[in-house]
């Protein structure tokens, strides 16, 4: 496992790793359950008294105020000044079309750590629930938001174990009813069925029509790039070497994190194009990138990385070799709402 020595809001970018980082998912989920931790000052953010209209930046507020762990949203043309404070709290949100998904601890009777996905609408009221099996981690949504798909570690696991197991799950947002579990699915690799019981799945993207899809395969310690078909319940292989793919909104280019240097290595972020089937790195950011990339739009991606001056929003070019620059200080799980 990477090494890792950061400030507690570390934990933040391993919930959401889907590779050997040294944090427990369980981390994120149980020190967001208390107020947030001292940090060096920093400044209020004016608030917008209603959400900013489209496009706009929804994302997950890691300000050490009353604002932390809360969703709030932003124009997209000023990320980083004032913004719309939500009611909900969530560990990872995303949104599309006129819903959204909110992955979060819930209490439980027993008090053992229990988690939920809520859909809501566009006024953040929920709409349906959904138990998670574990401690939640990635998701997302179609473009036109009638399907989400969410990631969880299955009880008892995490990137703490050294050997871990993941549930992937996509759901029909408005019945709010789930369509199938990945595990369940027929896959196939080079025409040939392709199936084991170590199978892994996480880092769902759709594409614009709601049924075709791009995940991660994990088996035999070796990582795929899939595309699937909902409707279907099928997918199949296209690469090895691809993690936590994010579909351009063009659809040609998908974003993806690469694994250098073994299992102790590092992830450099990748292009693969879907027309040619060519891979391409992004030198940009010399740090490891373990998070699942948004794409601000055809030409630039936006994701999560702490670094020693806080914990940061980037923004990287993928087509000038330009370094990553801060797109939103102390934020967390982006989502571009167009």
């Amino acid at each position: 496992m990477q090494e890792v020595a950061k400030p507690w809001i570390l934990a933040a970018a391993c919930v959401v790793t889907m590779l050997l980082l040294g944090f427990g998912a369980a981390t994120f989920v149980t020190r967001t359950r208390q107020a947030a931790p001292a940090r060096a000052a920093i400044a209020p953010k004016p608030r917008l008294a209603q959400p900013p209209a489209r496009p706009f930046l929804m994302f997950v507020s890691l300000v050490p105020d009353d604002t932390f762990k809360h969703v709030v949203i932003a124009p997209l043309n000023a990320p980083d000044a004032a913004r719309f404070l939500t009611p909900l709290q969530c560990d990872r949100v995303y949104y599309a079309g006129t819903r959204g998904l909110c992955l979060t601890a819930a209490d439980h009777p027993s008090g053992a750590a229990s988690y939920v996905a809520r859909v809501f609408d566009e006024q953040f009221a929920p709409l349906h629930t959904v138990a998670l099996s574990g401690a939640p981690s990635r998701t997302r949504l179609s473009p036109d938001g009638r399907r989400a798909a969410f990631t969880v570690f299955d009880e008892g696991h995490s990137y703490a174990d050294g050997v871990f197991s993941t549930r992937t799950t996509i759901i029909d947002t408005a019945a709010g009813t789930v369509i199938g579990d990945l595990e369940s699915w027929t896959i196939t690799r080079d025409g040939t069925a392709f199936k084991d019981r170590d199978f892994n799945f996480w880092g769902v993207t759709f594409a614009p029509d709601g049924n075709t899809f791009y995940a991660t395969l994990r088996t035999k310690g070796s990582a795929y790039l899939i595309e699937g078909d909902v409707d279907a319940r099928t997918a199949r292989v296209l690469m090895q070497g691809a993690e936590c793919p994010s579909l351009s909104p063009d659809r040609a280019r998908i974003a993806f994190k690469k694994r250098l240097g073994g299992s102790g290595g590092w992830w450099q972020l990748s292009l693969y194009d879907v027309a040619s089937h060519a891979v391409r790195p992004l030198r940009g950011d010399s740090q490891s990138v373990d998070d699942q990339v948004e794409w601000l739009d055809a030409s630039n991606l936006l994701y999560f990385r702490p670094n020693d001056d806080g914990n940061f929003i980037w923004r990287l070019p993928t087509d000038t070799g330009e370094a990553p620059q801060p797109f939103v200080r102390e934020g967390f799980s982006p989502a571009v709402v167009r």
